[in-house]
């Protein structure tokens, strides 16, 4: 397959992903809380999940602690695996679910770590697909 339509495939397969990320701290001030997509759709994040991560992030990080947490399927060697390549989204996922597998900086979750985190931050995760050519 040629690369520039496997590239546009993975493109289109992460349109769902935010045009422009919000913080904490703004998501937290509005009554219905949204990110807008590169698809152009508007995705509500619901109110209890930003509370639940404002319960593990640092008052002073919240302007800084943007919002979707993105979690970046990848595969390694013929395996499916999740990296968290923000550092404040890594100190929350460390604090809040305990996992702290780092890799050249990043946080690396196999599949089946995702679950716990999925189950309790429904709206305000994104997973990214990304294919290395």
């Amino acid at each position: 397959m040629n690369e520039k339509i496997l590239a546009k495939m993975i493109e289109s397969v992460n349109k769902h992903m935010p045009a422009v990320n919000k913080s904490l701290e703004e998501m937290l001030r509005e009554k219905d809380p949204t990110i807008l997509a590169k698809d152009g759709n508007e995705y509500y994040i619901e109110k209890k999940e930003l509370e639940f991560i404002a319960q593990h992030v640092d008052g002073l990080e919240r302007s800084r602690f943007k919002i979707p947490v993105i979690l970046e399927m990848c595969e390694i060697g013929g395996e499916r695996v999740v990296f968290v390549r923000d550092r404040l989204h890594i100190d929350f996922i460390k604090k809040a679910f305990g996992f702290d597998r780092i890799v050249n900086g990043n946080l690396m979750l196999y599949l089946y770590e995702l679950p716990p985190i999925r189950r309790k931050l429904r709206t305000a995760t994104q997973i990214m697909f990304r294919v290395e050519l």
